[in-house]
C-alpha cells in the first residue's frame, strides 16, 4: 500500500502538479500541455522519465480520455450524460468509481476490490488530494484516472462561470 499526496500549482496555465509519497518526497510530476490540441497530461517519475499520458479526445460529445502507461493504452475514461451527479464509464477490465465524484471523495474499484481511495482536502489554497493506493503497481492507473476526472471538473466549472 502507498499513500500519495497530489499538490496543484496555483498559477500554472499548462496544469502542473507534483505527487509526494508518505515521507514527503517527490515521487511523480504531472505536467499538462499548454496550447496543444488535444490537451494532454504526462506523468513523470522522480527521475524525469515519462511513465504515463492522459490524452483528451478532441472530437467527442462528452469528455473522453485515453490513459497510456509505458506506451500502452490501458483505459478509456468517458463522462456519461447525467443530470444530478457526475458519472464516468471506465473501459478497463472491470474498473468503476464508487462514492462522491463531484467532491472528489471516491474509491476506484476493479471487480469489487478497492484499487485506491481519493480524498480532496478542502482547507487548502491549491488543489490537494490524498490518494491511498492498495497496490503500488496501480499507482499510475489511479493517478491517471484522478487527473482526467479533475480536468473535466475544472473545465465544467469554467463553463458554468462564463
Amino acid at each position: 500500500m502507498s499513500m500519495l499526496e497530489v499538490n496543484g500549482k496555483i498559477f500554472s496555465l499548462a496544469g502542473e502538479f507534483w505527487v509526494e509519497d508518505e515521507a514527503g518526497n517527490e515521487k511523480y510530476r504531472l505536467k499538462g500541455s499548454f496550447l496543444k490540441v488535444p490537451k494532454e497530461f504526462t506523468i513523470y517519475d522522480k527521475d524525469g522519465k515519462a511513465r504515463a499520458r492522459v490524452v483528451h479526445k478532441l472530437v467527442s460529445l462528452l469528455p473522453k480520455f485515453f490513459l497510456e502507461i509505458d506506451g500502452e493504452t490501458v483505459a478509456t475514461i468517458t463522462k456519461k450524460l447525467s443530470v444530478f451527479k457526475p458519472k464516468y464509464d471506465i473501459d478497463a477490465l472491470g474498473i468503476k468509481l464508487v462514492g462522491n465524484i463531484w467532491d472528489m471523495n471516491f474509491e476506484i474499484q476493479r471487480n469489487g476490490q478497492t484499487l485506491g481511495r481519493i480524498d480532496k482536502a478542502w482547507v487548502s489554497i491549491r488543489d490537494k488530494y490524498q490518494i491511498e493506493v492498495m497496490n503500488k503497481a496501480d499507482e499510475l492507473l489511479v493517478l491517471g484516472l484522478v487527473l482526467a476526472i479533475d480536468y473535466v471538473k475544472k473545465e465544467e466549472n469554467l463553463v458554468a462561470i462564463d
